[in-house]
């Protein structure tokens, strides 16, 4: 049987599908990270030797029946970086296959709406939106991280939130509830312990949890929370309009997805950004997002043989 294999390696685990040509899955399991940033590049080699060889010996499948493969992951954003990665999965699977390797976020956008074209808006932690047609052009908006950008995401509300509440608490914004709210919820006793608590090291995870409660408050109608949540539908939008007008004609069918634990989780944000999208971008389909990045990175492979 032929086949082809799909990597989604974010910056926590790694989940490798295996599909056959028509994309019914014959095999799917999750390892380590494999994000070069965070792991040495032979402790990723061996993730993907272990996972490799479970799929041959539980599928049952021969490495020479591969016919393409496709890794996005995290970390990978340059063209100098996938070459190196791609003779990475080479050494770990023995596959001779043509292999593809790009950023997280493309097999997100191909398994989301199960077609190599199209926009990805992805708002979770961290935010960023892909668009690409059918001949691979490409072009994202976003994607720098918690300090370059992150616009619209569960982090940028949730700091936004920490700092304008203690502006708040000045007289110099909107007011709020949401001081005592972080304090609370960081299990801090006072406003200065806000100081050590940011500048002795951010964990951006543990903040952009925060953004739940900024949530809550603004379903209370606490201005500040709403004022935030407007600016993350604005932001959140601009970055789809971002990449809309940017790749231009080169993309045919001009549907979206949308990905991440924040504008999924979030009914009132996703219909906010559905509208202001709406308006700025009439021809723009928004559509549910139809599977997970795996798949994606199978649809991506099977398109490297066409």
């Amino acid at each position: 049987m032929r086949y082809v294999f799909g990597i989604d390696g974010g910056g926590t685990s790694s989940r490798l599908a295996i599909e056959d040509l028509e994309g019914r899955r014959l095999f799917y399991r999750e390892g380590a990270s494999s994000n070069p940033n965070s792991r040495d590049r032979l402790q990723i080699e061996a993730t993907f030797a272990e996972l490799f060889a479970s799929a041959m010996a539980q599928a049952g499948l021969s490495p020479s029946h591969c016919v393409a493969g496709f890794a996005g992951v995290a970390g990978i954003d340059r063209v100098a970086d996938c070459e190196p990665y791609v003779e990475l999965l080479r050494r770990a699977s023995g596959f001779s296959c043509p292999i593809g390797a790009g950023n997280d976020a493309e097999p997100a956008l191909a398994g989301a709406l199960d077609d190599i074209e199209g926009i990805l808006l992805i708002a979770g932690t961290g935010s960023i939106a892909l668009a690409r047609a059918r001949d691979g052009t490409q072009v994202r908006a976003g994607g720098w991280g918690h300090l370059l950008g992150d616009e619209g995401s569960a982090w940028r509300i949730a700091f936004d939130a920490i700092c304008r509440s203690m502006r708040s608490s000045e007289g110099r914004d909107l007011k709020t509830s949401l001081l005592e709210d972080a304090l609370g919820f960081f299990g801090l006793a006072e406003i200065t312990d806000l100081i050590p608590f940011v500048y002795g090291g951010l964990d951006k995870a543990l903040i952009a949890k925060f953004a739940r409660v900024v949530g809550a408050r603004r379903n209370e109608g606490d201005a500040l929370a709403l004022d935030l949540f407007d600016q993350a539908s604005a932001a959140q939008a601009g970055l789809v309009e971002s990449v809309y007008h940017r790749i231009g004609p080169a993309m045919g069918s001009r549907r979206a997805a949308f990905r991440g634990g924040l504008i999924e989780s979030d009914t009132r944000l996703r219909e906010a950004t559905k509208s202001l999208l709406a308006a700025s971008l009439p021809g723009l389909q928004i559509v549910p997002a139809a599977s997970d990045a795996a798949h994606g990175a199978c649809v991506l492979a099977r398109d490297l043989i066409s």
